[in-house]
């Protein structure tokens, strides 16, 4: 249930990605730290939300690593302390 709600979340964001693009044809002048170019509003904004959706998805993996990582330290520490009490 959670894989269909995850890709329906996803093309929803990608329809709203495409329909926001497709109203915004305009050329803007975009100035980089060494140059400049001039690039159509939807291309923008599509590279932005690509670029927001990887860095979401890098802190959100680190987050799950951690706490993973951490479950399975305390894991291992309550199955040492587990053994320990039965043992007596």
């Amino acid at each position: 249930m959670v894989k269909i709600a995850k890709k329906g979340l996803l093309l929803v964001l990608i329809v709203l990605a495409f329909v926001i693009g497709s109203q915004n044809p305009s050329e803007v002048q975009v100035n980089y730290i060494l140059a400049s170019s001039t690039l159509p509003l939807a291309t923008i904004l599509a590279i932005t939300f690509v670029i927001g959706l990887l860095i979401g998805c890098l802190i959100g993996t680190a987050s799950v690593s951690k706490l993973k990582w951490q479950n399975y330290r305390l894991n291992k520490k309550d199955k040492v302390t587990t053994d320990q009490i039965n043992t007596q």
